[in-house]
């Protein structure tokens, strides 16, 4: 994994403001603070409607910030992702080609609450727990994850407790990316027996028992007097509002009710007039915004007009200034993005692979495709102000290329369950960027069977998608996902925006880890709080 670079330049917007870029003196992410960590206490935090709590189904990003202090997965990501941890396991190395043992930390128990009660971790929890993922053990269509595994391994052997020996059909390179993935929590079954599903339900080895969950209003979770890392957490509780808006959101954290929250590049300002005390640190962003066109599954629902024409696409993708929506939409705080795996370098493409911004041309390909006229049509998304304001500009800048946009906004969870079912012409999307560039592909532009995100039926793409995870030499490998990201803008079925740096604010007296993969939100095992 390669390291990813903070930029600590503000944009023009807000170039007068002293910001407190922290990431310099933190070794980009970290907080390597001098002082001893100090137990005790309770975090407030904010988290938006998180949705289902199961880790192994694709549900909303944020409820990882439960899920990833409840459970643990065999490994995990450091936080700029340029290496991974060991979580619960020991050790681990790859035998073969085809071969990975891993070795469990012994002696690691699940939280003692109904119905594991404190009994041990084993090799056998781990088993089912990637079964669950890759669709095994359940309605498999709900586990738009199982591409991760499915039909990718030959055997997951558990010799003993502590030893899983995984098997691989054919080199898979990004197998133990995955592993590392918090889409992977290691749970235990007889939860799953007894509660039907973990959509409200959560207990695994993890430094926070789930002690409340009311929906719309907040969840707790307390200290794991039994947690297997010595001396974690520090914190006697984590206590997150559930808020939506991000004014109140705001509001909370002024009026002295939250000891940290995520915030955009607009409320930075009011932050620093009103909480000057407060720590204030830019993160690049890990999320790729996505204008997606009407997805291709052959067989069952062909490519529909006007988005079967090659030049309509391609019209779409030139109508975008991809930087003049970027400043509008948030201020510049951002990066312009080329192809579908953003900001990965060296498997992010490059500037000269730009798609051009060129309205005139755009103009003449409608006309060419029979469309001079320009057309109608329309554009979902969610009703978070991060959408609907770079909707709003995209569907202004489409207008002067003839297309009239009808923008259409719907409530997060509905939207998500709306958009798999494929059956739209355009969505403005956030796509998270993944445990392995694989995973910005193959969920998307795999063969259909495989693409759980987003379904475009070119065959070429799919075999090159395909070849690069099986391709173990890295720098083979690096131009195999860049040929693929080369032929995907060739189609122009998505245009790739730009992804969003992120602020984190907090009280002065807040210790935290920050980590570039934005799965890994909210590590509370880390967090400490001075004495205030």
């Amino acid at each position: 994994m390669k390291r990813h670079q903070t930029s600590v330049l503000l944009p023009h917007p807000l170039s007068i403001l002293v910001i407190l870029i922290l990431a310099a003196a933190l070794g980009l992410f970290g907080t390597a603070e001098a002082q001893k960590p100090q137990p005790g206490g309770i975090y407030r935090g904010v988290i938006a409607p998180p949705g289902s709590l199961d880790p192994h189904p694709s549900h909303l990003p944020q409820a990882y910030s439960i899920t990833g202090n409840v459970y643990n997965t065999l490994l995990r990501f450091d936080q700029d992702m340029s290496d991974m941890e060991p979580d619960l396991a020991a050790s681990w190395k790859r035998v073969d080609s085809l071969t990975y043992v891993f070795k469990l930390r012994p002696g690691v128990h699940f939280q003692d609450v109904p119905p594991v009660n404190g009994r041990e971790c084993t090799s056998s929890d781990v088993k089912y727990s990637i079964e669950r993922v890759s669709g095994l053990h359940g309605q498999k269509e709900k586990f738009t994850n199982r591409t991760f595994f499915e039909d990718k391994l030959t055997a997951i052997e558990t010799p003993d407790p502590v030893t899983v020996i995984f098997k691989t059909k054919e080199p898979y390179a990004a197998f133990v990316h995955y592993l590392a993935y918090a889409k992977c929590a290691i749970v235990p079954k007889e939860a799953v027996d007894a509660f039907g599903d973990l959509k409200n339900k959560a207990v695994g080895t993890g430094p926070f028992l789930l002690d409340e969950f009311v929906q719309g209003s907040h969840i707790t979770l307390s200290r794991n007097p039994k947690y297997f890392k010595p001396g974690l957490p520090y914190l006697d509780k984590i206590h997150l509002k559930i808020i939506a808006d991000p004014a109140a959101t705001m509001a909370a954290f002024l009026a002295g009710n939250l000891d940290s929250f995520g915030a955009y590049h607009f409320q930075v300002p009011t932050i620093q007039k009103q909480a000057p005390e407060a720590k204030i640190v830019q993160r690049k962003g890990s999320y790729l915004w996505t204008l997606r066109m009407r997805p291709w599954i052959e067989g069952k629902q062909p490519l529909k007009p006007p988005f079967d024409k090659l030049g309509v696409r391609q019209a779409v993708a030139m109508a975008i200034d991809k930087q003049k929506l970027l400043n509008l939409a948030v201020g510049g705080f951002g990066d312009v993005q080329v192809g579908i795996v953003p900001n990965w370098p060296p498997y992010s493409l490059p500037v000269a692979d730009q798609v051009e911004f060129n309205p005139e041309k755009a103009k003449k390909l409608l006309a060419q495709a029979g469309y001079a006229k320009g057309f109608t049509t329309e554009l979902v998304t969610w009703n978070a102000s991060y959408m609907m304001q770079p909707a709003q500009v995209i569907k202004e800048m489409l207008g002067d290329v003839g297309i009239e946009v009808k923008l259409r906004t719907m409530e997060q969870p509905a939207y998500f369950n709306f958009v798999y079912t494929f059956d739209w012409d355009m969505t403005l999307h956030t796509s998270a960027m993944g445990a392995d560039p694989e995973n910005c592909l193959m969920p998307y532009f795999g063969p259909l069977d495989q693409a759980t995100f987003y379904k475009w039926s070119n065959p070429a793409i799919w075999k090159i998608v395909e070849e690069q995870s099986r391709t173990v030499d890295e720098a083979k490998r690096v131009q195999l996902i860049q040929k693929a990201q080369r032929m995907i803008l060739a189609d122009s079925p998505m245009v790739y925006l730009y992804t969003m740096s992120g602020f984190t604010v907090l009280k002065p007296y807040v210790h935290r880890d920050l980590y570039f993969n934005e799965l890994q939100s909210l590590v509370g095992e880390s967090i400490w709080m001075e004495k205030h």
